[in-house]
């Protein structure tokens, strides 16, 4: 039998028994004696050797010695794996891999995944261990040979690299990564001739590969061979337009034969991608002023100029197409294997922001916390992380790192106000308005900085500064409706100048009529003014704009309870009083008492008992 076709059985096999892998998993927890399944990160604290359904399979193996299932323990491993790469616990995922593996060792598809997991979380010295472990038991893996060889690559063991490449490119011709990063490793040794001929080998099995086009076409230049390189990258260019580098390349081959106008054309193109590139600036007089613009090929250019000489990482340049087409796991794989060569910026920002769209906010934060270690003067780097703390409500480490941003830049008004909205998100009210004031010290022209200064000045109580505030920011913004029903609700609750109060509300509903927070307003001036009719007609229309809110609620039972329909008003109130005990996400905005609430349900209870 063939080791392709043992692997065949030992797949079909498994995919056969998940099918059971649920019922087996049920036993596994309730049959389990004194087992503990938490788990900590970091560690598999889960020990089953004493389950029964353990006790029986390790009796079965010592009876028989041949058995027809597979150790429940790797069972319940591959099922945890699955719901941690689901939640994207990636480091969870390879530790249950780990021990899928250890109980299942022949089975080859765990073993791949064991290895890209520990690459993907950057465990790269296990993952090179593990990988040449599982090539002990299977030597053409080939999954396994390009991980373990790319880390190898990225470590700098060259030649243990080239040599796992070769290898892979034995078992499978047809795979054209191979031979294009065995040809980079070459180029990187000087080997240039032999690096053409890799480069050779990669375009003819993917001549649509735009990176293979790219790099062929860079040793065509290196060797001289203008036509042919010109070819190649603009192969490279068509297949992927946004290849920079490629372009620079096929700038300097227009160059380097004397068209000067088509080089003139794509150094432009680069400009405008790039404005602050002094080397396509310095191409560029170059040409203007030597001359070249006759269309004559100019004497004495070497091959390829500094600028260029420096091979592109090609492991990032693989990363950023991954994550250009949203593949994002692969391209994580691909960060890691650049940062085994160095810490550079360019894959801290890109992993975060993968962990940040699957949700690890944890991850993100660590990798923007090394970018600060990176390029500490860095402000966008510290507002950046410090958004990060916030969304993650770790509120005292983004004030504390907007504060940094502040000392850096005392006089950016945008800084003041990002402070003191972080302070305002701690609720620490005082301190978000002396900052508010600093930001409108800085910038007395911003509408929304009064509109936010009188909301503060209204959560703490002052009145008087809230309204001249927001009559400050419609002075400059006449088309500020959130200003407009600010004033207007303030001034209903005041219960005066309701007037006033109502011709505000209908300039901002004029502005936003489908706003649901802007209809409750409206609603409740007309309550106060006494005509409960039309409040309600406004309240139900709010209830249609908005999700679920606890003080439209409590208006609707106010407005209810006026009208004398006790029932419906004391249903409204028990669903302000549910939302309002539920929602906690905005600890400072406006919400009803719940005692309150409970003395509305219980008012409306004895007035509809003395009605029967």
């Amino acid at each position: 039998m063939t080791a392709k076709t043992c692997e065949l059985k030992s797949i079909c096999g498994v995919a056969k028994e998940v099918s059971h892998a649920w019922g087996m998993l049920f036993m596994l927890l309730f049959l389990a004696n004194c087992t503990t399944l938490s788990e900590t990160p970091g560690s598999i604290s889960t020990d089953l050797s004493s389950s029964y359904a353990v006790r029986s399979f390790e009796s079965k193996k010592q009876l028989s010695g041949e058995l027809d299932t597979r150790d429940p323990r790797s069972y319940y491993n591959y099922l945890m794996a699955l719901n941690a790469e689901k939640s994207y616990q990636l480091e969870q995922a390879a530790l249950h891999y780990k021990e899928v593996v250890q109980h299942d060792p022949e089975a080859e598809r765990f073993h791949e995944k064991w290895v890209r997991l520990l690459l993907r979380t950057g465990q790269l010295d296990e993952a090179v261990r593990a990988g040449q472990n599982a090539l002990s038991r299977f030597p053409e893996n080939e999954e396994i040979l390009m991980i373990v060889g790319d880390i190898l690559a990225g470590q700098g063991k060259v030649e243990e690299a080239i040599a796992l490449y070769d290898q892979t490119i034995r078992i499978d011709p047809e795979n054209a990564r191979a031979p294009l990063l065995k040809g980079a490793l070459l180029e990187e040794l000087e080997k240039f001739d032999q690096a053409f001929e890799e480069y050779k080998k990669a375009a003819f099995i993917e001549p649509q590969n735009p990176l293979v086009q790219f790099y062929l076409g860079r040793a065509y230049l290196r060797a001289d061979q203008l036509s042919e390189a010109e070819k190649s990258l603009e192969k490279a260019v068509s297949l992927k337009p946004n290849l920079l580098q490629a372009r620079h390349h096929l700038a300097w081959v227009l160059e380097r034969q004397g068209r000067a106008i088509e080089a003139l054309k794509e150094y432009g193109l680069l400009l405008k991608l790039t404005p602050d590139s002094e080397y396509i600036k310095y191409r560029v007089s170059q040409l203007h002023s030597s001359g070249a613009l006759n269309q004559n090929p100019p004497q004495g250019f070497e091959t390829i100029p500094s600028g260029l000489a420096k091979q592109p990482n090609i492991h990032m340049r693989i990363a950023t197409i991954y994550f250009e087409q949203t593949l994002y796991m692969r391209a994580l794989d691909e960060f890691q294997i650049v940062l085994a060569a160095g810490d550079y910026k360019d894959p801290h920002v890109l992993m975060a922001r993968i962990y940040e769209t699957h949700g690890r906010l944890d991850k993100a934060v660590a990798e923007f916390e090394k970018l600060r270690k990176l390029e500490p003067k860095s402000l966008d780097i510290l507002l950046y992380t410090a958004r990060l703390y916030s969304l993650m409500k770790m509120t005292q480490n983004s004030v504390a790192l907007l504060n940094e941003a502040v000392e850096m830049e005392p006089g950016n008004d945008q800084l003041q106000h990002s402070l003191a909205l972080a302070y305002m998100a701690q609720n620490e009210n005082d301190k978000a308005i002396a900052t508010m004031r600093k930001a409108l010290a800085l910038n007395p022209q911003k509408d929304s900085y009064y509109f936010e200064l009188g909301a503060l000045m209204e959560k703490s109580g002052d009145y008087k500064g809230a309204i001249a505030n927001m009559r400050r920011a419609i002075e400059l913004n006449p088309l500020h409706s959130n200003a407009h029903n600010f004033l207007g609700y303030m001034y209903a609750l005041e219960g005066y100048d309701l007037d006033q109060a109502l011709e505000h509300l209908k300039k901002a509903l004029t502005i936003q009529p489908r706003n649901g927070y802007f209809l409750d307003s409206l609603g409740w001036i007309y309550f106060k003014k006494g005509e409960s009719k039309k409040a309600l007609t406004q309240i139900q229309k709010a209830l249609i704009y908005t999700e679920p809110d606890p003080v439209l609620y409590d208006h609707l039972g106010d407005i209810l309870f006026s009208l004398e329909n006790y029932d419906e008003a004391s249903g409204a109130w028990k669903n302000s009083l549910f939302l309002t005990v539920k929602d906690k996400a905005d600890p400072g905005g406006e919400m009803p008492n719940p005692q309150t609430l409970k003395n509305k349900i219980d008012k409306a209870k004895r007035l509809l008992q003395q009605s029967y």
